[in-house]
């Protein structure tokens, strides 16, 4: 998959915004120091309500891996929330 043209970031994101096609948010951060592989991800999406976080994360963690991108990352940092969570985290701000 290296051989891509678009970076790990854009790739990632783009295959989370396609599992989750009604996410009120879907973004990305990269934290890495030029590697591009340390990954901050958020997703609102009201598919999440009634989910354990757990299994949010495995849910996008599976996703990732059948798409073969999940080698790719050496770190990824997962928020998964639900729009009153969303809500929530950002009135605290």
């Amino acid at each position: 998959m290296s051989g891509s043209s678009s970076s790990l970031r854009d790739r990632v994101l783009a295959e989370v915004k396609q599992q989750y096609p009604n996410a009120i948010e879907c973004s990305i951060v990269d934290h890495s120091d030029g590697c591009g592989a340390k990954l901050e991800l958020t997703v609102v999406s009201d598919s999440f309500e009634g989910v354990m976080l757990l299994k949010r994360h495995r849910a996008i963690q599976n996703h990732l891996k059948e798409k073969g991108l999940f080698d790719e990352i050496h770190a990824l940092q997962i928020k998964a929330w639900t729009p009153s969570q969303w809500e929530k985290k950002k009135g605290n701000s």
